[in-house]
């Protein structure tokens, strides 16, 4: 669940971090998508073998619902990084053919 959190986190945190210094524009935040990616990845991992422990166990472990969860926000993590790359995309081809 932590790295689902964290990939849905990723990208509004640099987000934050450009409006906030002065050191990283917007656009040079969009280097926040590749730890998204990793982490959601890594979240609907760990919730699928999460659950098929739970599973394998007959339920006798618990954690059936925070697998759930983390899936939830892995793959919550791997759309907000998709949709911010098709919009560094569009960004940076208007830009190109627009000079």
């Amino acid at each position: 669940m932590l790295a689902g959190l964290a990939a849905v986190g990723a990208l509004p945190a640099a987000i934050v971090a450009a409006e906030f210094f002065s050191v990283v524009t917007l656009l040079e935040s969009a280097v926040a998508i590749v730890p998204a990616v990793i982490l959601g990845t890594a979240a609907i991992v760990l919730g699928r073998r999460g659950r098929a422990q739970v599973e394998r166990t007959l339920g006798r472990t618990r954690g059936g619902g925070v697998a759930r969860i983390g899936r939830i926000f892995g793959w919550s993590g791997l759309y907000l990084a998709a949709t911010a790359t098709i919009a560094v995309a569009t960004y940076y081809i208007l830009r190109e053919f627009a000079a």
